[in-house]
């Protein structure tokens, strides 16, 4: 009777964790493609990116040596840009929320100003409400702030 337990007990456990196991070979597999789509357009593009940011919706790369931001959007095709932080005078985060509850955001983007404050060279766009569904913009908050900070530490350098 020990035997027929514990071979029942074993069962349901790889029942239960095996299809856990699974989902984490399969977010690790996922993570290392899209690392690897940054790179290889990264090398397209003679970037050597040290700092990445890779999540659903957005791919950064940032080459220090070259002062240069990779932006690959692959929810519109892979589309990329380079941007050249010394064109980029200003950053700013912004968020737009609703104005009734000043707790939900809508969006969030990374701001990249030229020489005056008027004249936006760039917007990266880390959370839209009608495109992200799943993303976290509480998150996606920290990642732009982190990549903001990121930025200017790079301009005053």
């Amino acid at each position: 009777m020990d035997t027929a337990s514990t071979l029942i007990g074993l069962g349901l456990l790889a029942l239960f964790v095996l299809p856990i196991l699974l989902l984490i070979w399969q977010q690790n597999t996922n993570e290392k493609n899209r690392l690897k789509t940054l790179k290889e357009i990264g090398s397209k593009n003679n970037l050597d990116t040290d700092t990445v940011e890779v999540s659903a919706t957005l791919f950064l790369g940032l080459d220090s040596k070259s002062k240069k931001l990779l932006v690959i959007e692959p929810n519109n095709n892979m589309q990329h840009r380079v941007l050249d932080l010394l064109e980029i005078k200003n950053t700013k985060v912004s968020t737009l929320q609703l104005a009734e509850n000043r707790n939900y955001i809508r969006r969030i983007s990374l701001d990249l100003s030229g020489n005056s404050q008027d004249k936006k060279l760039s917007e990266i766009i880390f959370y839209d409400e009608d495109d992200n569904e799943n993303n976290n913009a509480s998150e996606r908050l920290i990642a732009a702030n982190r990549w903001n900070q990121i930025i200017t530490e790079k301009l005053s350098a």
